[in-house]
């Protein structure tokens, strides 16, 4: 895909179980005897927030499992993996709670092990990069004025501490700023997948070549940009994508498409009806 700036679309896409969930944020693992491990981010409609789930493929691609791996009662989402030593780490997107939390999953029992919070802060899609014997943590911080700004932090170690870089923000923008998925190494260059929202949440992938990086240096120059052929029909009504991650021979994305629910309709029909009730009841509560 890097190498001719091609991006295929011949893609299996796998529907969520209900109308009541979408899942988002895939990261892949390869397990055993061949099964193919995808974490993402399970958001409840319901309850309005998302939790870490564990999806189990066959080689086929059929699913043979799913169930929950992490639910804190707050929103989590973008379960990044960075993988050392044999060992598995994950860095779920918590940004509700002001921390970024690291796990170890266990590939047989398909577990999670919370081995602490690394740092205070609210950091959207949180991934980390080990370049030059350091770790770079990368984060983006979203402001009110609906700009997303990049922050990168350092360290000797996975699990910290993380020192702030010194030209944080490190840029900023709607466009190739927010994390889109894990970095992507070919023949030597290092590629950051980043979100586009310029013109809506999830419009494509802007994926950046990294050109510097050091303690007072960042910069990177935009590479090319990955979307959906809405006119494809093989694309079955997608219209955006803004995660992209690569395991081996296998590229995982997800994607947004537009359903008309009439479970759904009813029950913001009743939702809305216990609002206008409640309303109603406290402006006239001799009624």
């Amino acid at each position: 895909m890097i190498r001719t700036r091609n991006f295929r679309q011949d893609f299996k896409w796998i529907q969520p179980a209900s109308s009541d969930h979408f899942y988002a944020d895939p990261f892949i693992i390869k397990g055993t005897d061949g099964e193919i491990l995808i974490l993402f981010e399970d958001f409840l409609i319901n309850e309005h927030y998302g939790n870490i789930s564990l999806m189990t493929l066959d080689r086929e691609l059929n699913i043979t499992n799913i169930k929950v791996l992490l639910d804190t009662g707050s929103h989590l989402s973008f379960p990044f993996i960075f993988r050392e030593d044999d060992r598995i780490y994950i860095f779920p997107e918590s940004v509700r709670s002001g921390k970024l939390s690291c796990y170890r999953f266990d590939p047989v029992l398909k577990t999670l092990i919370h081995l602490g919070d690394i740092m205070d802060a609210n950091l959207y899609d949180p991934a980390i990069l080990k370049f030059e014997d350091k770790y770079w943590l990368f984060g983006s911080v979203f402001e009110r004025r609906r700009d997303y700004k990049l922050h990168i932090f350092v360290s000797e170690s996975i699990t910290g501490p993380y020192i702030p870089h010194r030209g944080n923000p490190v840029r900023n923008g709607l466009n190739g700023t927010r994390a889109a998925g894990d970095f992507i190494e070919v023949d030597g260059n290092i590629y950051r997948p980043a979100q586009n929202c310029a013109v809506e949440y999830g419009e494509s992938i802007t994926l950046n070549r990294i050109t510097a990086l050091d303690e007072k240096r960042f910069s990177e120059e935009p590479y090319m940009t990955i979307r959906v052929n809405r006119r494809n029909m093989q694309e079955n009504g997608i219209h955006n994508i803004h995660t992209l991650n690569v395991c081996d021979d296998l590229i995982v994305i997800d994607g947004l498409k537009w359903t008309f629910s009439v479970k759904e309709q009813w029950k913001n029909f009743i939702r809305n009806r216990r609002l206008m009730r409640q309303s109603l009841a406290q402006i006239n509560p001799e009624d």
